[in-house]
């Protein structure tokens, strides 16, 4: 009868370790970050892949945002540029509904015909609809 109760006891905290690993998990995945690696290049390949990974521009660069999806649902995303830091009175532009391309990246781009401004820029990105920051970065047109 004691080899019974143990086995029963053993098999309840097995499960409630189980439960509560399977519960900080599932947070962790529901809470981190659905978007990241936030890079800018000077170009992005035929799949949507960032290429020539940098943070220096010269004025007449077309700089290229790329962000990767960590959450399987995400398919939308809204990308935001700022020309020094990230606050709202810096936006210079705003885009909405940036898709999900082939290589599992959000990716937008920034020229201006007559030439970017020389300075310090920021970009952050957002899953569409949502107010909460996923990833950013800095860069530089000299």
């Amino acid at each position: 009868m004691k080899q019974l109760e143990m086995k029963k006891a053993v098999v309840l905290i097995l499960g409630i370790a189980v439960l509560l690993v399977g519960a900080f998990f599932g947070y962790e995945y529901v809470t981190e970050p659905k978007i990241v690696d936030g890079v800018v290049s000077k170009n992005i390949d035929e799949k949507g892949k960032p290429v020539d990974v940098t943070a220096t521009f010269s004025p007449e660069d077309t700089v290229y945002f790329s962000a990767k999806q960590n959450r399987f649902w995400i398919k939308k995303a809204q990308v935001v540029w700022y020309k020094g830091e990230i606050a709202t009175v810096n936006r210079i532009y705003v885009e909405e509904k940036v898709k999900l391309n082939k290589a599992g990246y959000f990716s937008a781009e920034l020229s201006v015909p007559e030439g970017l401004e020389e300075g310090h820029y920021s970009v952050t990105i957002y899953v569409d609809g949502a107010d909460i920051r996923e990833t950013s970065t800095e860069f530089y047109v000299k």
